[in-house]
């Protein structure tokens, strides 16, 4: 049993959270009786919160365990699965149609929808949950603690940074935890460790719910290290080597939760709550590691009196600390500006070094770049005439899986394959002598693909830029990035702040990755920081200009898209630069990416090059048709 709430009812935090229409309440109780039931550590935790950050965090744990019993749901004897997997592909269309009506029609999603809408938390996160649910239906099998931890930066951790963004606002904070951690040292490995610690014991309270289901929670690296077989296991079958696995993942969850410190940037009362969480994990892994043969059987329950020892002196503390500091809690701040940019623009000399020094530097570091390959069919490019060659390309590179599905191959390897092509078509920019070419590898609604299709797209990202930019003999291209941090793995953003930073001084041509963007939100952000800039008295709102606006952007420098390109048959721009090509041109091939080099980007010049581009005044003349 949960310890309960001696200050409000919950109508009492209803009202205080200002959320007074009956139906919205009722789904708000719907979701904290969920809560209560399948979030015991969280549910109690949330009672330190303030009414408004206690039912928000009351709505997105009780949403989460409303879909996961809908997933894990017993089925009729001799099924296989497809009534649950049928249920929760329901709820999850109802839930974004709801998302775009704006409003719940059950009382779950109405409250959760609520929430995302009043502390304007993005959607995308949900649709990760969803996909570890979908996995769930099948059970997920992992090789190693790499594979494991990765798949729970790209699952687990959205969820509970969304929840952490609830927290930073109470301070006053309007940046994002990814924000946050970009600033703070090391704040991002910690965020991720602590997720691992809260996920790793979760994975043995939960074992014996998972293996009735078939499903192994852990990698099968850990279990090789103690010599525990699967088949023990899924007999659910105790051995001294099981309880030796246990206890070493109880011990590596408890280093892994003591690696974690609280960031300085918090409220002292969330602090307190989250040193309470902390210790009750602590103390479900004593639990744990003191009956493992009993995980096969149950869930292993938290003693009640040292519930008690850890929750009523952290009420009293927070208590008092919100009275001492009683922050307002507002929700729907404005939205920081992006900051892969301003990340990635920062200059990263050590503070006081000279700039003679910061030239030396960058000397050093540099590698002499090398001409492109020529095509191994000895095709040559086009002349065409200065006039008429477009200074910035666009492309959408779009087809990748569908090739793949086509050939009977699995996705991922469609990914691997447009990698490739998109190497062959840089050749052919240096080639020809472009400028700047963009490329949208990324965007954020692409976080609703499955786990193993994003698992793929995390390891090529990385994977192609350092065939671009760390090859021993480097092309002469700068990589710049257009797009968010938020929700990408801290290796992707490494990588891609690297490429940044040791390509800057390349001049040949410019190759924007366009990764986790979306092009309103991208409009949105810098809307914001101009909004952000006139309230506080430095721009005049008055003064404010296309120029203006245009240096809030991800890449403030990217000139306009003169041609924008997409593969694979679909005739759309998909909220895709949206602000930068209002004048490009179109052009669309049905070839799929894969199947695409640098040929067609010299085709799709050539035919740039005979179009006429007005801008609303008087055309310019066509370029004739060149040759080869």
């Amino acid at each position: 049993m949960n310890v309960r709430s001696p200050v409000l009812h919950p109508v009492g935090v209803y009202g205080r959270s200002g959320i007074h229409d009956p139906a919205l309440r009722r789904g708000y109780e719907a979701c904290r009786r969920v809560a209560r039931v399948t979030g015991e550590i969280e549910y109690a935790v949330s009672l330190l919160l303030p009414p408004p950050l206690r039912t928000a965090t009351w709505a997105l744990y009780g949403a989460l365990g409303t879909v996961d019993d809908l997933a894990d749901s017993a089925e009729p004897p001799h099924t296989t699965g497809t009534g649950r997997a049928e249920r929760l592909e329901a709820w999850i269309s109802a839930f974004d149609a709801d998302l775009r009506d704006g409003r719940g029609t059950d009382p779950v999603r109405q409250a959760l929808i609520h929430t995302m809408l009043t502390w304007n938390l993005p959607p995308g996160f949900m649709h990760t949950l969803f996909e570890q649910l979908r996995q769930d239906l099948h059970g997920r099998r992992f090789a190693t603690w790499q594979e494991w931890r990765r798949y729970s930066g790209l699952v687990n951790t959205p969820f509970v940074l969304r929840t952490g963004s609830l927290l930073l606002r109470v301070a006053g904070l309007s940046a994002e935890p990814e924000a946050i951690a970009a600033g703070v040292p090391d704040a991002a490995v910690a965020w991720q460790t602590a997720v691992d610690a809260v996920y790793l014991t979760d994975a043995l309270v939960d074992l014996s719910e998972d293996l009735a289901r078939g499903h192994v929670p852990l990698p099968q690296e850990a279990l090789d290290e103690t010599g525990v077989l699967r088949a023990d296991l899924l007999d659910r079958r105790s051995t001294p080597a099981f309880e030796e696995l246990v206890r070493r993942l109880a011990d590596r969850a408890r280093g892994w939760l003591d690696r974690t410190p609280v960031p300085p940037v918090l409220h002292p009362a969330v602090g307190i709550a989250l040193g309470a969480y902390t210790d009750l994990y602590r103390l479900r892994l004593a639990a744990v590691a003191d009956a493992p043969a009993a995980l096969l059987e149950r869930r292993p329950a938290l003693p009640r009196s040292a519930r008690l020892r850890v929750l009523l002196p952290a009420r009293a503390r927070a208590a008092l600390a919100w009275a001492l500091f009683p922050f307002p809690v507002r929700p729907c701040p404005p939205p920081a500006p992006a900051d892969a940019s301003d990340a990635s623009d920062a200059p990263d000399a050590p503070e006081g070094l000279g700039m003679a020094a910061e030239v030396r530097r960058l000397a050093a570091e540099r590698r002499p770049t090398v001409p492109p390959t020529p095509h191994s069919s000895g095709a040559r490019p086009p002349r065409l005439p200065a006039e008429a060659m477009p200074r910035h390309v666009a492309i959408v590179m779009d087809g990748n899986g569908r090739w793949a599905t086509a050939r009977g191959l699995p996705r991922t390897d469609g990914h691997r394959a447009g990698a490739e092509a998109l190497i062959d078509v840089v050749h052919g920019a240096l080639e020809i002598g472009l400028k700047y070419l963009t490329v949208y590898a990324f965007s954020t609604e692409n976080w609703k693909r499955p786990a193993d299709e994003l698992h793929a797209l995390m390891y090529e990202i990385p994977s192609l830029l350092r065939r671009i930019t760390n090859d021993p003999q480097p092309l002469d291209v700068r990589v710049r990035w257009a797009g968010v941090r938020s929700r990408l793995p801290a290796d992707v953003i490494e990588t891609l702040a690297e490429a940044e930073r040791t390509t800057r001084d390349r001049t040949a041509l410019t190759l924007t990755m366009c990764v986790n963007y979306g092009g309103r939100a991208e409009i949105t952000a810098a809307a914001a920081h101009l909004a952000q800039e006139a309230a506080a008295g430095r721009i005049d709102p008055g003064a404010v200009s296309e120029h203006a606006f245009a240096r809030c952007l991800h890449v403030p420098e990217l000139p306009d898209v003169d041609l924008l390109l997409r593969t694979g048959g679909d005739q759309r721009t998909s909220n895709f630069l949206p602000w930068q090509s209002t004048y490009a041109e179109l052009l669309f091939l049905d070839t799929p990416w894969p199947e695409v080099d640098r040929r067609d980007l010299w085709n799709a010049l050539e035919q740039y090059a005979r179009r006429t581009r007005r801008y609303g005044s008087v055309p310019r003349v066509p370029a004739q048709s060149p040759g080869r």
